[in-house]
């Protein structure tokens, strides 16, 4: 299984912050709101999950943290806006 780590406003999947893999990305919006504006995945990586693994992080994270998630990624939007799971904490 591939191990997502946490970085400063990233979560990403390789040996450290500067040989990452794959990542999301996002920015403070505000003190309680967070949005996710990027999500990178190579194609040799693709067809895995592991995007959606990413934005499942970034919802865990904000979860943690009482925040809220927006995304202006629109990989990011389309995970959330299609897990019921992921509602609590979207903000559109």
């Amino acid at each position: 299984m591939t191990e997502i780590k946490q970085g400063h406003n990233k979560f990403y999947v390789g040996e450290n912050e500067d040989n990452r893999q794959a990542e999301i990305t996002f920015t403070e919006v505000s003190p309680n709101q967070i949005d996710i504006d990027h999500t990178g995945v190579p194609k040799e990586l693709g067809g895995q999950g592991l995007g959606s693994k990413l934005v499942k992080a970034v919802v865990d994270y904000a979860r943690d943290n009482n925040l809220t998630v927006s995304a202006t990624c629109p990989f990011a939007q389309n995970v959330i806006e299609k897990n019921e799971a992921y509602q609590d904490v979207y903000t559109k």
